[in-house]
């Protein structure tokens, strides 16, 4: 059985947008329920994996505090495989443990997507899970670095140039074998170790992690033209 955990648990403080959502009246809205081409973020995402055909089942990770636009949501979408919503953590590392925590007994592997890549693909995801399944352990989807690549000590001056041809872009989805990604988080609990990706946590304990080129469309919308951009390509795809 392979589950998606889908972490949308984060308010996304950055984006700091004025599009509508669907978030309950007088509080943050959480980035996941921002309106893109006509939908929440999350409503792109879960439709996605809903077309996925090696998807089982969906664990929505959510703020607690908008649980009934979550499930609105998930109402409309009139999903055919089974959704688990799970209330988040501090961060979002925290948040997909508790997603992990909510997988059924049988999962064999897990996909990893954030819900603020509203341009995931089927097909992107199933050459994911097909490069884990072939390594035995963990792939993510990344893209090989384009741009000239600079490291600042303080964020003033250059430090040093790196090879970019050594440089990957992390995305999601990201795949893992289940126990494997469970073993990873409760070490890294244990250990107080904070990362910015799942990989990063399967990486610390010497376990491979196969690379597959992403997709470009697939962006992470964190800034006002992010929304711009993933807003026209996701109106094209619906022409």
């Amino acid at each position: 059985m392979t589950i998606s955990v889908v972490p949308a648990a984060g308010l996304g403080k950055r984006l700091k947008s004025e599009r509508r959502g669907t978030g309950d009246e007088g509080r943050e809205l959480p980035k996941a329920l921002v309106v893109v081409a006509g939908k929440p973020m999350v409503s792109w995402v879960m439709e996605a994996l809903e077309q996925t055909p090696i998807v089982d089942g969906i664990v929505l990770v959510i703020p607690p505090s908008h649980r009934l636009a979550f499930e609105r949501c998930c109402q409309a979408l009139a999903l055919q495989k089974p959704v688990w919503l799970v209330d988040g953590g501090d961060d979002r590392q925290q948040s997909v443990w508790h997603g992990l925590k909510a997988l059924p007994p049988e999962t064999e592997w897990v996909i990893v997507h954030d819900a603020a890549r509203p341009l995931v693909t089927p097909e992107l995801v199933i050459a994911v899970w097909e490069a884990a399944r072939e390594i035995g352990s963990a792939a993510i989807a990344a893209l090989p670095c384009a741009e000239t690549v600079k490291r600042s000590l303080d964020g003033v001056l250059i430090a040093e140039t790196l090879d970019r041809q050594q440089i990957w872009l992390a995305q999601t989805p990201q795949v893992f074998a289940a126990d494997l990604l469970i073993q990873a988080h409760q070490q890294a609990l244990a250990d107080g170790f904070a990362a910015t990706d799942d990989a990063m946590l399967v990486e610390r304990m010497g376990v491979p992690v196969r690379l597959v080129v992403g997709e470009t469309t697939n962006l992470k919308v964190t800034y006002p033209a992010d929304l711009l951009i993933a807003e026209a390509l996701l109106q094209a795809r619906k022409q």
